[in-house]
């Protein structure tokens, strides 16, 4: 049996939803193998924090210089030469032999205005060259299959879907203490999470924001980042009253966070999957979501709709979440029962099929 390589690019990265995902399912995977089976390997850059691992085996690779983009581009798939390496995060070596590619979504072929030219250029010639030459392609919803498959001109059929998990913030212990910190100690807040992509609609939710006038101790928490090198600057302007920016955020104020927060909004444009919503669920905080790309598919009837091009309707709906009590509780009720089914280990187990039937 081929060794199977993971690139483990992503334990040297900060985190995001990609590099979650990597990291959530090699976790579950290694706790589905058995011994004697085939022989797993997670290839490593130098630096970063590698999981700790019972049946996976851990390999540091050195690399030129200490350009992550190198380390994978040069020095993981000479590593990885005698066997399938498995991206899972996104990005792929251009000239590995063999290899299976997770393609989180075609947002560079939907929405190029999002990012940096170079950007786009770069992953839309990657996705192209994985499209034809990848033994196997993986992504994470049926919405991305489609779209993937259309912009690449390929049958759908050379993807299948790995899913997110949720169930990884069962593990954290939530550190209430940024309650205090961000001064929402006896306010209502609004949550809003992800990073400072256009597509987030960071832009339209802040106009919601700034028509629904809430109340002087109710607050919208905004949580994330903008890296300068992959987004466009959306130029939202100065925020309305009652914003409060964290940046990013580790898991543990996060779940205290969405445990507390009146509901989540995520008016985003477009998603591959969509994990904050998911994460909202598992932790009993109700959603607002829009009615696009693949929340449907992955929220289901878990969520509250709106159209995300009208600030007019993302503030209503965030009224109607703030005045409702019943309709928070049937959501929160509803979401922990949708999150329930999305866990990690389903997630591995599709991994694994996918490898095998290309391995």
């Amino acid at each position: 049996m081929s060794t199977v390589y993971l690139n483990g690019k992503f334990i040297a990265q900060r985190t995001t939803g990609v590099q979650r995902f990597a990291a959530r399912v090699v976790l579950a995977l290694d706790r589905q193998l058995a011994p004697g089976g085939r022989r797993w390997v997670l290839l490593c850059p130098p630096g970063g924090q590698a999981p700790a691992l019972a049946h996976i085996e851990l390999r540091r690779v050195a690399g030129p210089g200490r350009s992550l983009h190198a380390w994978e581009q040069l020095a993981l798939p000479r590593a990885a030469h005698d066997g399938l390496l498995v991206n899972l995060a996104g990005s792929a070596p251009w000239f590995a032999r063999r290899q299976i590619a997770t393609l989180h979504d075609a947002a560079v072929f939907d929405h190029p205005e999002a990012y940096t030219p170079a950007f786009v250029a770069w992953y839309r010639r990657l996705f192209r060259r994985l499209g034809r030459r990848a033994e196997r392609l993986l992504t994470v919803s049926s919405f991305s299959r489609q779209r993937l498959a259309q912009a690449l001109g390929i049958a759908a059929e050379r993807f299948a879907v790995v899913p997110c998990g949720a169930d990884h913030l069962d593990e954290v212990v939530a550190d209430d203490a940024v309650i205090a910190h961000l001064g929402l100690e006896g306010r209502r807040f609004v949550l809003a999470v992800g990073s400072e992509n256009p597509t987030k609609n960071q832009a339209g939710l802040l106009e919601a924001w700034r028509r629904l006038r809430p109340d002087a101790d109710c607050r919208l928490v905004l949580v994330g980042g903008r890296n300068q090198r992959v987004f466009q600057d959306e130029g939202a302007g100065d925020d309305p009253p009652g914003v409060v920016r964290t940046g990013w955020l580790p898991d543990a104020p996060l779940v205290a966070l969405y445990r507390r927060a009146e509901a989540l909004a995520f008016p985003s444009h477009y998603e591959g999957f969509g994990l904050p919503p998911v994460e909202a669920m598992r932790c009993g905080c109700p959603v607002l979501v829009a009615r696009a790309a693949s929340m449907p598919e992955v929220c289901g009837d878990a969520a509250l709709y709106v159209d995300p091009a009208d600030p007019a309707a993302i503030a209503a709906g965030l009224q109607r979440l703030l005045g409702d009590e019943a309709l928070r509780a049937r959501l929160r009720a509803a979401g922990r029962e949708r999150a329930a089914g999305c866990t990690w280990a389903a997630s591995a187990a599709a991994l694994q099929a996918a490898v095998e039937a290309a391995a």
